[in-house]
């Protein structure tokens, strides 16, 4: 429809289209809103901003780029009072990740036939299936 009241459509398509509109009562009244739309839009007065966006822009990132380029490099390393105040911070995290991994672990991991049966869901063949071939099994040949 909006290709259709762009006039951007050309030959059959154009011709389809408009012969469905004219006998549809819900894409008739649709395309005589965006066709209003249109006129609508192109009433408006052509405004220009008076500047270039693009050139502001990249002059204030000029601009940036040049004020952190008269800095000194050593203002922008981490003093030592500051990188002291992160580390023990930084070494609680991650004594308290250490300990909350080992509390959530089993304390003894069983090894009785009932872990070899839970792990068999995860084998890669079904209980019961044949081998494909001996070597996929595990199975030397002879």
């Amino acid at each position: 429809m909006s290709a259709l009241s762009d006039d951007a459509l050309r030959g059959e398509e154009r011709v389809a289209l408009e012969s469905h509109v004219a006998g549809c009562a819900i894409c008739a009244p649709y395309l005589a809103e965006l066709r209003g739309l249109r006129a609508a839009f192109a009433a408006l007065p052509d405004v220009s901003a008076g500047f270039d966006g693009a050139r502001e822009i990249d002059r204030r990132i000029a601009a940036l780029g040049e004020a952190r380029g008269r800095r000194s490099p050593r203002a922008t390393r981490p003093r030592w009072r500051q990188v002291a105040m992160l580390a023990p911070g930084g070494a609680a995290a991650v004594a308290l990740g250490v300990w909350l991994g080992v509390a959530a672990m089993p304390a003894a991991v069983p090894t009785s036939g009932a872990t070899a049966a839970q792990m068999a869901a995860f084998a890669a063949l079904p209980p019961g299936a044949v081998c494909p071939a001996p070597r996929a099994c595990g199975r030397a040949v002879r």
